[in-house]
């Protein structure tokens, strides 16, 4: 019978809905699998559920027939009409999301696929057994296991970010204003809170190194909320650099990324970004389990990753551990000579 329902799905016009709810970097390790059910199941139709603020990451994917925006479906109700009313064939649940999981269910969605270790797992009929904290697995793997019901096993991973003219037009737009010239390095010191980051004052360290030694302008990137992290990067930096916190909506800030030479960034969405448009990056990470990069690094770049001398442990630090802040212990001339092997000069 399951063989049967997967070979009805490649001869048959069917409509899968992809649910990821969280936060920017996971929806861009996500985006792989619309590519990976394309290639098995050629006549699916590919709809994905996201974040307001991560629409863009799915928006005129070459494999997504649809994007949908959670915070329009706040009423619970709302969610059960939604998934009666297209008739989805399947719902992926690649992060877990009670609310969807019990609709889905009402609206007795024929194909539920989900983790097996979490209570509304209950509300799936297709279960995956895979603990993600102990896998050993990148996530942008990790979300390729939750298709092994429909029969696939492993996959090559790509990933596809449009990125539209208008965009790019914006980023010739500044290199003329601000006269910049190629190639550039980009500094990206904010996490938006995922994980521990780098200490401002080496983001400032490093961007004067690279203006000095390797003779390359240095543009800052953080959101508009992030301004006074850019304030307390650029005041003791004695060189000038270019910063365009609050400037770049999610494509442009693609497409500046895909002009860069390299990007240097905490563990946050915009290093997983800056892989997705093809670019080398250098990610600043702690040793914990969390937010170790085995599970979250730049993904096919795994020399990219620098993480603090110091044993793994289970947890972010607290305060009263002996390096709470364990980040400080990557030296800024160890990123520096980093940044330099990927700079083609």
């Amino acid at each position: 019978m399951r063989m049967k329902r997967i070979e009805h799905l490649k001869e048959h016009r069917s409509t899968f809905l992809l649910i990821r709810t969280d936060r920017l970097g996971d929806v861009i390790l996500s985006t792989p699998v619309a590519r990976v059910l394309r290639q098995h199941f050629p006549a699916m139709g590919i709809h994905f559920l996201v974040r307001k603020y991560t629409l863009p990451v799915v928006t005129d994917h070459p494999f997504v027939n649809r994007a949908w925006i959670d915070e329009d479906f706040a009423i619970f109700r709302s969610k059960v009409d939604f998934l009666h009313r297209h008739r989805f064939s399947g719902v992926i649940f690649l992060h877990p999301e009670p609310d969807w999981a019990l609709a889905a269910f009402l609206a007795r969605v024929p194909i539920r696929i989900g983790t097996g270790f979490r209570t509304l797992s209950v509300f799936f009929n297709k279960r995956v057994f895979v603990h993600r904290k102990n896998s050993g697995l990148h996530e942008a793997d990790l979300n390729v296991t939750l298709l092994r019901p429909l029969g696939i096993e492993k996959a090559d991973l790509v990933f596809d970010f449009t990125i539209p003219q208008e965009a790019d037009a914006k980023i010739d737009e500044l290199i003329y204003v601000y006269k910049l010239k190629q190639p550039f390095i980009v500094l990206h010191p904010g996490s938006g809170g995922s994980a521990m980051d780098w200490p401002l004052i080496h983001f400032a360290e490093l961007a004067d190194q690279i203006d000095e030694k390797l003779g390359l302008t240095v543009v800052f990137t953080g959101a508009e909320s992030e301004r006074f992290l850019l304030d307390s990067v650029l005041k003791p930096a004695k060189r000038k650099h270019i910063r365009l916190d609050g400037v770049l909506n999610l494509k442009q800030l693609a497409a500046l990324y895909r002009r860069a030479e390299t990007v240097v960034a905490n563990s946050t969405g915009p290093l997983h970004l800056a892989v997705a448009v093809g670019k080398k990056v250098v990610g600043l990470y702690c040793p914990s389990g969390p937010c170790h990069p085995r599970r979250w690094g730049p993904y096919g770049q795994p020399d990219a990753a620098l993480m603090p001398s110091l044993p793994e442990c289970e947890r972010i630090r607290k305060e009263k551990d002996k390096h709470f802040n364990c980040m400080e212990l990557i030296p800024v001339e160890r990123v520096f000579d980093k940044v330099a092997q990927t700079v083609k000069m």
